[in-house]
């Protein structure tokens, strides 16, 4: 909840300018939103959101120096959607119904040793006419309208937001890093049970075990006279999962090359296209991380995507393709087994797994 006081300090923001701000911060008493206002008030003239290109450095002591300060003033604006931040316990709410119950079907029968039939979670991945490229429906509209309004009402405190990346000028950290919103929690269920076996399924030769253990989740925001387009890059994941979260806008679509390390020339290769416009809130993208992209112009409203990295342990993306029945290539077993599962996979790839499962699993190599 917003208090009075906390409305009060904001405005003084506005009102009394940097210097008053300043002597605010400097009081003992106050509190940790007036010194993030105070903060924000005398930011670095690094912090230009000028560079498309390593501007995830700008400041970078600045936020570590703050961090606190900044995470302690968000929790005293208040949360407006507190269920955004514990995607666990609000599935119900957010995650679309025909994939949630596809994905509970497939651990159940996972967890009960097999077969796992992953058809009715294939079905739901459709062609977008680029190979490579997926889309599937990932959220419900209320989930897409509740994180809009979550990110204009974490603007609205005027605690300091840090950009998305060194590329997306505007947008916002979903995780809990210095200047995220603090949805460690969201981003990493969202991560672990439906980004990570989705894209070992989808890309079983390049998303194996342990390759998408990791994440990092953020918004993008682009619009006339901003952000307006997105030069060709290939993205620091193994594979990203790109989510619509409006309508109404035209332009912006992402145009895709080849995938490094896997095509010969992919940065040559004829260019395919996969337009927003035609896509739902909710809806997403699943690619491979190296395929090489781009974003066209935006040409009228705004286009928001949330996007959701995923990589190893400490960031490591592998880029060598599995062979088939190479270790650490994924089965459906071992895809949808879930944490409780682990132990088991663990074992089977030390060959410690004598179990009929283990010896299933072992077929499917």
């Amino acid at each position: 909840m917003i208090t009075s006081a906390l409305c009060a300090a904001h405005s003084a923001r506005s009102a009394a300018g940097a210097g008053a701000m300043q002597a605010v911060a400097a009081a003992p008493s106050a509190g940790a939103l007036e010194r993030a206002l105070a903060a924000a008030a005398a930011k670095p003239a690094s912090i230009s959101n000028a560079s498309k290109s390593g501007g995830e450095f700008e400041a970078a002591d600045w936020w570590e120096e703050h961090a606190e300060t900044f995470a302690l003033a968000r929790s005293e604006w208040g949360r407006l959607h507190p269920g955004l931040y514990d995607l666990a316990a609000n599935e119900a709410d957010y995650i679309d119904p025909s994939l949630r119950a596809a994905v509970a079907a497939a651990e159940a029968a996972a967890m009960a040793g097999g077969p796992v039939d992953e058809a009715p979670l294939r079905s739901l991945l459709k062609p977008t006419g680029v190979a490579g490229v997926w889309r599937l429906q990932l959220f419900t509209p209320r989930f897409c309208a509740e994180l809009r309004e979550e990110l204009d009402h974490a603007a609205a405190s005027g605690v300091p937001i840090r950009r998305p990346n060194g590329m997306n000028r505007f947008g916002a950290i979903l995780e809990a890093v210095p200047g995220g919103l603090g949805m460690e929690g969201a981003m990493r269920h969202l991560a672990h049970r439906y980004g990570r076996p989705l894209s070992q399924m989808a890309f079983p030769s390049s998303v194996g075990l342990r390759d998408a253990d990791e994440h990092y989740g953020f918004v993008v925001r682009y619009r006339p006279g901003e952000d307006e387009s997105l030069a060709e890059h290939a993205d620091a994941s193994v594979a990203t999962i790109n989510v619509n979260l409006a309508d109404g806008f035209r332009g912006g679509r992402l145009t895709f090359k080849g995938t490094r390390f896997v095509d010969a020339d992919p940065r040559n290769a004829p260019a395919a296209a996969v337009d927003f416009e035609d896509f739902a809130p909710g809806e997403a993208l699943l690619h491979l991380g190296g395929h090489y992209h781009a974003a066209e112009p935006i040409q009228q409203g705004e286009r928001t995507n949330m996007v959701l990295w995923l990589m190893g342990e400490h960031g490591v993306v592998r880029v060598a393709p599995y062979e088939r029945g190479e270790r650490g290539r994924t089965t459906p077993l071992r895809r949808w087994g879930g944490a409780e599962a682990s132990g088991r996979w663990e074992a089977l790839l030390r060959g410690e797994d004598g179990g009929v499962a283990g010896g299933r699993e072992r077929d499917e190599l």
